[in-house]
């Protein structure tokens, strides 16, 4: 198997362009208003592989997900990637941890126009020499319900 490599690292989040740095001030400050004022009107979040479109609904999300867990960002490394910026970071806060590591690492990955945030990804990467992730689609059938108009025992 070929691993990837990628580009190298930016020294520190003085190097990162100024509203990804809001950004991580704002969170780490637990500062909604800071952290909203740092995304582009018709933004996208995408956390949790779950979208956020435009300013209402990255405030309820921040406001839900970011402020509200009290989660906090500890960046190990950035990079500059064709214009975007790759900020990895060990995140903690009040959030549930079940199933998670203890030391929680996410790429968040941000594009920036007109110094404003108009797309953040965050994800939960694996090394590429990690396994995959198999889920089981019969444990999946196993726990779908059955559709409504479904007659039992067919």
């Amino acid at each position: 198997m070929t691993l990837s490599r990628e580009p190298l690292a930016v020294a520190a989040t003085a190097d990162i362009r100024t509203p990804v740095a809001a950004y991580i001030a704002a969170t780490n400050a637990f500062d909604a208003d800071a952290l909203i004022g740092c995304f582009a009107e018709g933004a996208l979040v995408n956390d949790q592989l779950r979208d956020y479109w435009g300013l209402d609904a990255i405030k309820a999300w921040a406001e839900r997900e970011v402020i509200g867990e009290k989660v906090t960002m500890k960046v190990v490394k950035t990079i500059e990637h064709f214009g975007d910026a790759i900020v990895t970071a060990h995140v903690d806060g009040d959030y549930d941890k079940t199933g998670l590591p203890s030391l929680l690492t996410l790429a968040f990955h941000f594009t920036v126009r007109a110094d404003k945030i108009v797309r953040l990804i965050i994800l939960n990467n694996r090394a590429a020499d990690s396994l995959p992730e198999v889920r089981s689609l019969r444990d999946a059938l196993a726990h779908q319900r059955p559709p409504p108009d479904a007659v039992p025992g067919e």
